[in-house]
């Protein structure tokens, strides 16, 4: 076992945990120094790699200073890149997942979430799986500071315990969210991580992130594992070919 019972036992109460160092100043190093070869095309982007911009550069109320600085979100790294998919298959991250989700995973998704510096938007108060097609809603985020994450510049904030009150609902407010009217925000806790430090967490833990208000960046690599026998629920025919990372499939399932 990669967690301990009381570790275990917190996952399971509170829906999340925190390694402050799980990974190395070079692995940060080794993710940052690819991602900046991929978006500046320093190497071969794969066109299954897609880019969002930040919503306030689109729109021209934010000026950006390069390409990394115009972007919000760069996603399906991992099956398209070696450096993100050894991150994401490293033990140090599967071993507490498959504690968590048993030893079949798949990747559901992968995002690295850029938050640039003054104009980094905020995300509302959400459950990953109120917008996700798998069931049961378990699945389990490896969310990777590559930057200092504080407050100032959009750490993740959490409602311990949350992931237990099943799926709430959302509105197209801001942003897909849950009303905050409706949380009880004396109760959230803030998590802000050195670079290398992960925070796993629960697809129904409800978080959120506030803008980067501040001069430096805050990226973060969030890698969403499932188990291998997890069902999809639109229709099959809609179902993406979803990377087994360890372990076997099973007929019928994602």
């Amino acid at each position: 076992m990669a967690l301990t019972t009381e570790q275990r036992k917190q996952y399971e109460e509170d829906g999340y945990l925190v390694f402050p160092a799980m990974l190395t100043g070079a692995d940060v190093a080794r993710c940052l120094g690819r991602l900046e070869d991929l978006v500046l095309e320093r190497r071969p982007r794969p066109p299954e790699v897609r880019m969002q911009v930040e919503p306030g550069v689109q729109r021209g109320e934010a000026s950006a200073s390069g390409p990394l600085d115009a972007l919000r979100k760069v996603e399906c790294l991992v099956a398209n890149d070696d450096v993100f998919l050894a991150l994401a298959k490293d033990p140090r991250l599967l071993g507490p997942v498959t504690d968590l989700l048993g030893p079949d995973i798949k990747l559901f998704r992968d995002a690295l979430m850029m938050k640039p510096a003054h104009h980094g938007s905020a995300k509302p108060y959400h459950q990953d799986s109120a917008y996700w097609a798998v069931d049961p809603p378990d699945l389990c985020s490896a969310w990777i500071a590559l930057d200092h994450a504080t407050l100032e510049n959009g750490c993740m904030r959490v409602l311990p315990g949350s992931h237990r009150w099943g799926v709430m609902e959302h509105k197209h407010l801001a942003d897909f969210q849950v009303e905050e009217e409706q949380l009880d925000l004396s109760r959230e806790v803030t998590v802000p991580l050195e670079p290398g430090g992960v925070l796993l967490f629960h697809s129904l833990l409800l978080h959120a992130t506030s803008p980067n208000c501040s001069d430096f960046p805050r990226r973060a690599m969030i890698v969403s594992y499932m188990s291998a026998r997890s069902r999809y629920t639109r229709a099959p025919e809609t179902k993406p070919d979803f990377l087994l990372l360890q372990g076997r499939e099973y007929p019928g399932a994602v």
